[in-house]
């Protein structure tokens, strides 16, 4: 009789990283949804996320820990009564804007056609 083999213990998981975070962990800070925390995006309340794919299970965020950062004072001064335009203010003020996304000039912003297609103004007469 063979003798019995011992079994090699299993590697532990991955510990999460402590310079990122991901969406779902955004979300449960918040208490809110993805399609809310992307608007937060939208809205200049939040950094935009680094999108990564490594080619096989496709396209994730990965957000960066001062989005964390951002999530907890959202949170906090939501729950002291702020609206979100004066929290946009306070974090501008706090942290700056060089990490949100940009704003689009009102002057360049494309015009859509009845189509539906968009047309910019050197395109029209071209």
């Amino acid at each position: 009789m063979a003798a019995k083999r011992t079994r090699t213990p299993t590697t532990a998981r991955k510990k999460k990283s402590k310079v990122f975070c991901y969406t779902k962990d955004l979300t449960e800070a918040l208490g809110v949804t993805r399609r809310t925390l992307y608007k937060y995006v939208q809205a200049r309340l939040m950094p935009a996320p680094i999108l990564v794919s490594n080619g096989k299970t496709g396209v994730r965020a990965r957000w960066t820990m001062a989005a964390m950062e951002h999530a907890e004072f959202i949170r906090e001064h939501k729950a002291i009564g702020y609206t979100l335009g004066e929290i946009t203010a306070i974090i501008a003020a706090r942290w700056g804007t060089g990490d949100k996304v940009p704003l689009p000039e009102p002057d360049q912003a494309p015009t859509v056609t009845p189509n539906g297609n968009s047309s910019h103004e050197e395109d029209a007469s071209g």
